[in-house]
């Protein structure tokens, strides 16, 4: 796994507009946010993990989702072609940081959605992908297509789980969570054949965001909230702290959602 994040502080965080069922105008208390973002960080780094970070821009509140920006391995990086006009501004702010770090980047046609690690998860020379409800399987297919890896498509059949790390975490290359109402009957045929041990999880812990975890190798930082999910993985020997997320749920991401792998 990579031992480097990329993260965005949430200076200009905020919940301006609706794309998703969990974005109801709730008013976020911006301190509190930066106080969650930053427990965030510093169980990151407190794994050894280096955390970068890219400078939020004003106009775009949901820049603080890093996982959004793209998909990356080793020195690529395909950049998102986001479903909303409200985020696809975020692209080029991406762009600009990628390159200057060195990396290669790609886009796709402007005509196909890819919203990066929103929607994806690598795991070797494997990529879990979603689609259906930001993703297209065009988008996916040429992302995994650029990156090399094997491409296992897995349809998202719920709103309110509209990107893959809603509903899916990977634990190791043997392991995940997962909301099984999220996905096709197919997709988790797929999902049950390539992953040994499929953890599934209930609704509640699944409106808590439990998929939206951060894991690196035994240790995981998970949203509030979650019950069973936490039995069944700490009976397992994972080590799970809890993060209060309550400000970036209004926006509907978490901790995944705001960290991506680099």
């Amino acid at each position: 796994m990579a031992s480097r994040v990329l993260l965005c502080p949430p200076t200009f965080f905020d919940v301006i507009y609706s794309i998703n069922p969990w974005m109801q105008g709730g008013t976020v208390d911006k301190p509190t946010a930066m106080d969650q973002w930053f427990k965030l960080k510093q169980g990151i780094e407190s794994w050894g993990v280096h955390v970068s970070l890219i400078g939020q821009e004003e106009s775009l509140p949901d820049m603080v989702f890093t996982a959004n920006a793209g998909t990356v391995r080793n020195n690529k990086v395909v950049l998102s072609n986001f479903k909303f006009d409200e985020r696809k501004p975020e692209t080029d702010a991406f762009e600009k940081w990628f390159q200057a770090e060195g990396y290669e980047t790609y886009r796709l046609p402007k005509n196909i959605n890819f919203e990066g690690c929103g929607d994806t998860a690598v795991q070797g020379n494997k990529m879990f992908a979603g689609y259906g409800v930001r993703s297209d399987l065009g988008g996916i297919r040429r992302a995994a297509k650029i990156l090399e890896l094997e491409l296992i498509p897995l349809k998202l059949d719920h709103p309110n789980f509209y990107h893959l790390d809603t509903c899916f975490c990977l634990l190791g290359p043997q392991s995940a969570i997962y909301y099984p109402g999220a996905f096709t009957p197919s997709a988790i045929r797929k999902l049950k054949k390539h992953v040994p041990e499929l953890i599934p999880m209930d609704v509640h812990d699944a409106a808590m965001f439990a998929c939206n975890s951060v894991v690196y190798e035994d240790k995981i930082l998970m949203p509030a909230g979650s019950r069973k999910i936490v039995e069944e993985l700490e009976v397992r020997g994972y080590e799970i702290t809890h993060i209060n997320t309550s400000e970036f749920m209004k926006s509907g991401g978490s901790l995944q959602c705001m960290t991506l792998w680099i």
